[in-house]
């Protein structure tokens, strides 16, 4: 237990202070009832009553006292509590093959429809972050429990060219809370130089939180590095790669831009990469099944020590004490005329 205001502790010297008045203000009275009275007939002229009854209404005045000064260091307690540290980045493919539209209307709105289920369902305190990736990963939205955010950017989505599955990984996996600063190994930066967003020291993975990457996508990866060692340097950070392929098997004959072209759907790699990261693969998307699997992405229970202000529940009872005292004070010490 910590307090916020250490110092005012000091005021639990009231409590024996009160104590110390009440005994020395008692003696004093009996000693002037004794001034009036012989020792031997005090008795029969004055009567005390039971001495419980004086001293309960008294006991739990003092202790509402007690409660109240100790509350006033506003005492802040440490539970071990459940958290929910559930972190999910939605890699949602915008390549220009997710125009086909053998999924209706198209692949594409398809998946903005599956990432807006998903920021409806997950828990509220689920962090929720989005990327697209064609030719290159860009991060939307970071981590966050603002849904109005994500919905906004999902609804902005619009399609590029081509599609590279490492980049998508990269970067979802460095948009993951704790890993800003883990650089990927140089075959998936051929291009760049990718250095930590602040100095650090390497990162542990041990103590990294867990992590996972919602990947909707048509299954084809034709752009950057090989998306296995993305897979791996995903493992090796604690993040695990959920796939959701939207297409039809076998590909489809779509009009895109104007002309009528073959779009392939293969999702092959996607099953070989949720392996290698031991998350999960889905395909066709059946109502059921992703529900469940919003669930185990959006519920990632850890016991952490958590912060309880104990000062309003310390008031609370004090006042509740001074209720009972007064209560119990009033019926045993009144006078019936």
């Amino acid at each position: 237990m910590t307090f916020t205001f250490p110092a005012l502790l000091w005021l639990l010297l009231l409590v024996p202070l009160a104590v110390w008045v009440l005994w020395a203000a008692a003696r004093r009275r009996d000693l002037r009832q004794r001034a009036y009275a012989d020792a031997h007939l005090l008795g029969s002229v004055l009567s005390p009553g039971r001495p419980s009854r004086a001293r309960w209404p008294l006991g739990l005045q003092l202790g509402a006292l007690a409660l109240l000064l100790f509350g006033a260091a506003q005492p802040v307690a440490q539970p071990i509590l459940p958290q929910n540290r559930a972190a999910v980045m939605i890699a949602l493919d915008a390549s220009r093959s997710m125009l086909a539209d053998d999924v209706k209307p198209t692949r594409l709105e398809a998946a903005r429809q599956v990432a807006r289920e998903f920021v409806r369902l997950a828990p509220r305190s689920t962090r929720i972050g989005l990327l697209t990736f064609s030719d290159n990963a860009s991060v939307l939205v970071l981590p966050t429990t603002d849904r109005q955010a994500l919905l906004d950017a999902i609804g902005r989505v619009q399609p590029a060219q081509a599609t590279s599955f490492a980049g998508a990984l990269v970067s979802g996996v460095r948009a993951l809370p704790g890993r800003a600063a883990v650089v990927p190994p140089k075959e998936l930066t051929p291009d760049r130089t990718v250095t930590p967003s602040t100095p650090s020291t390497p990162t542990n993975p041990a103590t990294l939180p867990p992590g996972a990457i919602l990947m909707l996508s048509d299954g084809i990866s034709n752009r950057g590095a090989s998306p296995l060692i993305a897979a791996r340097f995903a493992s090796d950070n604690r993040v695990k790669l959920y796939a959701v392929a939207l297409g039809k098997p076998g590909g489809s004959v779509s009009v895109i831009g104007g002309q009528t072209v073959f779009v392939p759907f293969d999702t092959a790699t996607l099953q070989q990469l949720t392996q290698l990261t031991g998350g999960r693969f889905l395909s066709p998307p059946g109502a059921e099944q992703l529900k469940a699997l919003f669930h185990e992405l959006g519920t990632v229970i850890r016991w952490e020590p958590g912060r309880l202000d104990l000062g309003g529940v310390l008031a609370g009872v004090s006042a509740l004490l001074l209720l009972i005292g007064g209560a119990l004070s009033l019926r045993w010490q009144r006078r019936v005329p």
